[in-house]
């Protein structure tokens, strides 16, 4: 069976990052061969580790070996030095940008200028990075529509679950009234286990030995990650225009672990919950803990993540995700990766608003989905 060679980049190295390398080596590989698609990592670029170019392929595990322990990248690296991450994206040989580097909730960058560049040069990106969805999605999504290149970001909501693509592809002509839900992990998690006994800042630390915590602890904590995912999916999904700082944002730091126990005794749990609604021309976003009944979809535990969709033709539509972790935002990459390479069953991308800048073209030079 010919394999269609997909050239990849890879930008951020943290949980997300390193997690979808290593799988690359196992079952990624695997659906990625039964797509007929072999993906060949030519470019890493870390914060910390430093940056590589290999035109001819780094081993995945070789990337990862040499971070865990320490070292750096550069030693791996081909050509002359690289200064930057976007002097990377800008010579790396490569079909596909993959960025997970981490987020900046008051800016969106440097995610939206790697994606920016990634575009202008002419590459597919995919992100799990929110910050690109919320500051820069109309002018990124028509940037890649006159470069005919997609620009996907499943994994920036809900990790792993299809929530963009659920409105996009299997609810043609629905209409997103608004939408409510419990999207930080951390969050979820360090309430489920106040209500259990444990000290938050235990809870915390329980949490970022699961990878869940973004890289600065606060950006959870304060709802400025909920906040982020709210302008995401009110742009993506309702074609609204929200920035995180227009967010009515509070966070759980005020909340007395002592109200959150005796609310568990009651039969109820306080969680962080993002809103967004239309409100006449507009779509307003907030967050904020709130008092849900056992019975809420909302009212998960641990890491548990949940979206209510309030739509005009089909009503309230509920997506769970249980124990929410990296693999989850990992698989998220390799969807939309086997989008940007056509490895997919062949469909139409309708239902959300601009849906149709992402419709799907092929890489160059390689053949329609099916063929060889």
């Amino acid at each position: 069976m010919r394999l269609r060679v997909l050239r990849v980049a890879l930008v951020g190295f943290g949980h997300v990052g390193r997690r979808f390398a290593r799988l690359l080596d196992g079952p990624y590989g695997r659906v990625l061969r039964a797509a007929r698609v072999r993906v060949v990592l030519t470019g890493v670029a870390t914060e910390h580790h430093g940056r590589a170019i290999a035109a001819r392929g780094l081993r995945p595990r070789a990337c990862l070996a040499l971070v865990e322990r320490g070292g750096s990248l550069d030693a791996l690296h081909e050509g002359p030095p690289l200064r930057s991450t976007l002097q990377m994206i800008q010579r790396v040989p490569a079909d596909v940008l993959v960025e997970v580097t981490p987020l900046d909730p008051r800016r969106g960058e440097p995610a939206v200028s790697h994606v920016r560049a990634a575009l202008r040069r002419r590459l597919h990106v995919v992100t799990a990075n929110k910050g690109p969805v919320a500051f820069g999605l109309r002018p990124l999504r028509a940037l890649a529509r006159r470069q005919r290149r997609l620009f996907l970001f499943e994994g920036a909501v809900m990790d792993g679950a299809p929530v963009f693509n659920l409105v996009e592809r299997c609810l043609p002509g629905v209409r997103v009234l608004g939408f409510r839900g419990t999207l930080n992990s951390t969050t979820g998690y360090v309430l489920s286990r106040i209500e259990q006994g444990a000290r938050p800042a235990a809870a915390l630390e329980e949490a970022r030995a699961l990878g869940i915590v973004e890289a600065d602890a606060a950006h959870d904590l304060d709802g400025w990650d909920a906040a982020v995912k709210g302008c995401a999916l009110a742009n993506a999904l309702m074609g609204g225009r929200v920035v995180p700082s227009a967010v009515r944002r509070r966070g759980i730091r005020g909340l007395s672990p002592a109200a959150v126990r005796a609310a568990a005794r009651e039969g109820a749990h306080i969680r962080l919950v993002v809103r967004g609604k239309r409100v006449g021309s507009r779509v307003r976003v907030r967050v904020g803990p709130e008092r849900l009944s056992a019975g809420d979809p909302l009212a998960g535990s641990g890491s548990d993540s949940a979206l209510v969709l309030e739509t005009d033709l089909m009503g309230e539509l509920v997506l769970v995700e249980r124990g929410g972790t990296v693999d989850q935002t990992a698989y998220a990459l390799l969807s939309d990766l086997l989008a940007a390479a056509g490895g997919e069953p062949a469909q139409s991308r309708r239902g959300g608003p601009e849906a149709r800048s992402r419709a799907r073209p092929r890489l160059p030079g390689a053949a329609p989905p099916g063929r060889t």
